[in-house]
């Protein structure tokens, strides 16, 4: 599971998996965020050509407005992780 929260005053994406494969639990929380900081709201899809991805965005103030920019990220989980890694530049 991917969430977003503050941590340390640095908005972030981390994730947690669960040790029993259900949705019941129990949960294990990874200490270190999968993104850079102040990332967040991930989600994961695949590509038309099959490719797992994530899509999250930043924040950036430009000209005094708040602004979320989108970013994409490689993914890979073919261990027993989610690994987060280069930017994807379709």
């Amino acid at each position: 599971m991917i969430w977003t929260s503050w941590v340390y005053d640095v908005y972030t994406q981390g994730v947690a998996y669960s040790t029993g494969g259900t949705l019941d639990g129990p949960w294990v929380q990874e200490k270190v965020p999968i993104t850079p900081p102040n990332y967040g709201h991930g989600m994961l899809f695949r590509t038309l050509n099959g490719q797992l991805l994530m899509a999250a965005h930043s924040h950036k103030d430009i000209n005094g407005e708040y602004r979320r920019i989108p970013h994409l990220f490689e993914v890979d989980v073919a261990g027993n992780k989610l690994v987060v890694g280069k930017p994807h530049r379709p």
